[in-house]
């Protein structure tokens, strides 16, 4: 990076360390122009600007001074990673259209022009079987369609949402609630290593933030701001993924939810959605017919067919045991028990079924159907 470029990315560096609200630096930024222009204003220019008191001027002098830009830049380097103002015409089109877009983002990895088409896969962190199946299949047959998969890399539904784009060979992005270079959660750090390398893993907080309860809800508006449309998988009455679901309807994006088990606590919430208005989501149809557009993507008449071949060609116990699941886990015993064949007979069913992707199995002895 050549000096000019050093000193516009130290000037981005310390408005986002100001710790000025968002709308202030916004309005600062539709002012002066750039955040080099703002730290050259005087204190007379800087408050001309409605809004700004002189508690701003002095955060602003204290960014001005009392930071190690240059240490943080070679911190970006190591990590692989680069700076992406909302001036940059490579910032994301969709989040410059909320109310209070980041000014400034950090990203390991790329976005791109593909990433226009966006859509939010969230949910609970304590998700079921179920919830787990229905990320993986929404997820895989979104990427077919030519999306890219946004979620927030929490365990649960985000991080099934994550995998399932990856293993589809699709991108996917990772807006986190702390510094990109914050190891959170650990048991997610491979994928996120993985997302960086196929997508990207982006914040809006400097690095070495650590992640705190209040930024989630924040970094929730990111998620949705950057996306056509939320999909809700599973949630509870009080989850993050429902304020998500909320911050896409404010800024006049698709709501989609999920309907799950009646008796389920992690239901609830996408109920309660649904009873709102979102759009109710079955397949990845439900959801681009939802959105009102049309894409390029892998044509669904041949592994629709490919499906009704393997569905076909079934032998009379592999279909009856088959028939005796569903989209709920059910135990081996009780399967066996309804379909009134021995233990071993279902056992070699299901092993058979599961290798043509036609079941899952879980722990426990658990199985969904997958079709």
């Amino acid at each position: 990076m050549g000096e000019d470029g050093s000193s516009q990315s130290e000037a981005w560096l310390r408005l986002n360390a100001s710790g000025i609200a968002l709308k202030l630096q916004l309005a600062l930024l539709e002012s002066f122009g750039s955040p080099e222009s703002i730290f050259g204003a005087t204190n007379e220019h800087l408050r001309s600007v409605e809004g700004i008191a002189a508690t701003h001027l002095g955060k602003l002098r204290a960014a001005e001074t009392g930071l190690d830009t240059a240490g943080m830049l070679e911190r970006l380097g190591e990590l692989g990673a680069h700076l992406l103002p909302i001036v940059d015409e490579g910032y994301p089109a969709l989040l410059r259209e909320i109310d209070d877009p980041p000014p400034l983002l950090f990203v390991r990895g790329t976005l791109t022009d593909r990433d226009d088409l966006s859509i939010a896969l969230v949910g609970t962190r304590k998700r079921s079987p179920y919830g787990e199946q229905v990320a993986g299949q929404l997820t895989r047959d979104l990427i077919r369609r030519g999306f890219t998969v946004v979620s927030g890399l929490a365990m649960g539904v985000d991080a099934d949402a994550h995998q399932a784009a990856l293993n589809a060979g699709g991108r996917t992005i990772a807006v986190t609630g702390c510094g990109i270079d914050i190891n959170y959660p650990s048991a997610n750090s491979q994928l996120r290593e993985q997302i960086a390398q196929s997508g990207a893993v982006i914040s809006e907080l400097a690095m070495g933030t650590p992640p705190t309860r209040d930024r989630f809800p924040q970094r929730n508006r990111i998620i949705a701001g950057m996306s056509l449309g939320t999909v809700v998988i599973e949630a509870p009455v009080k989850s993050g993924a429902l304020i998500t679901a909320r911050l896409a309807g404010e800024s006049g994006r698709a709501v989609f939810a999920v309907p799950g088990n009646i008796t389920s606590p992690v239901s609830r919430g996408c109920h309660d959605l649904l009873r709102d208005g979102a759009l109710l989501v079955e397949t990845a149809e439900d959801i681009v017919q939802g959105l009102g557009i049309m894409l390029e993507a892998v044509p669904e008449r041949e592994p629709a067919v490919e499906r009704e071949r393997k569905l076909d060609d079934l032998p009379a116990d592999q279909q009856q045991v088959l028939d005796a699941l569903s989209h709920q886990p059910r135990n081996i015993d009780d399967v066996a028990l309804d379909c009134r064949l021995p233990l071993s007979q279902v056992s070699a069913a299901l092993m058979l079924l599961e290798v043509k992707g036609l079941v899952r199995r879980f722990p426990g002895n658990q199985f969904v159907r997958t079709v």
